[in-house]
């Protein structure tokens, strides 16, 4: 199974690097991004593989198991659509193009190189933690609502963090925008900050995923 991942990782990673350069030649590629990236799958996968081991000390409840419903059905949706948003703002972002990293280091040098890495990993976490969390969700796994929590909660951090660099860092004029999508950014934190909570205490969620059938 591990070696399956591994290969599909890899195999991903230079399907990505292909398809975001103008001519597919090794020096149009930034193997330094494509690397990151590659190492960073594989540690993802390992993290999968044993968080998909852990089982909850569960108690027994009469109205246990009950299926998939409601709110829930509203978060597993959102779930598929921001794997899918992900996949394309990540396509976007040319991680892989060398002349992008030629351009960073030419008006911004390492700290705009460490802020792009920075993004793409956090990017990366995003897709792959959403694929995670919708194997969990529709395999209705007892470690979904403290996985989503953890996921969420980390995410929201790191965005924050972003934010707060964006602001205090001196950027290029052509990357001032960046500034001015902060209340997006205050937007999902507020909505994710609501669905964390909603799984945290919602009765219907430990009657779903916690309490066994």
């Amino acid at each position: 199974m591990r070696r399956i991942c591994l290969l599909f990782f890899s195999l991903h990673v230079y399907f990505l690097a292909y398809c975001q350069v103008d001519a597919p030649s090794p020096s149009s590629i930034n193997w330094i991004t494509v690397w990151l990236s590659f190492f960073f799958c594989v540690l993802f996968t390992m993290l999968f593989r044993h968080l998909n081991r852990k089982k909850r000390t569960v108690d027994q409840r009469s109205n246990a198991g009950q299926p998939l419903r409601g709110w829930l059905v509203f978060l597993g949706l959102n779930l598929v659509a921001r794997i899918f948003i992900q996949a394309y703002f990540f396509f976007n972002e040319n991680y892989f193009r060398k002349s992008v990293w030629i351009h960073l280091a030419s008006v911004g040098g390492t700290s705009l190189h460490t802020l792009m890495i920075f993004e793409m990993f956090l990017s990366l976490f995003s897709m792959a933690g959403t694929g995670a969390l919708l194997y969990w969700y529709y395999n209705k796994r007892d470690i979904f609502p403290r996985m989503f929590i953890y996921y969420a909660g980390f995410y929201l951090l790191a965005t924050f963090i972003q934010t707060m660099v964006y602001h205090h860092m001196v950027l290029p004029a052509e990357m001032m925008t960046i500034r001015r999508e902060s209340f997006i950014h205050l937007i999902r934190f507020v909505y994710g900050a609501l669905w964390v909570l909603y799984v945290w205490r919602s009765k219907q969620v430990k009657q779903t995923f916690i309490y066994p059938p």
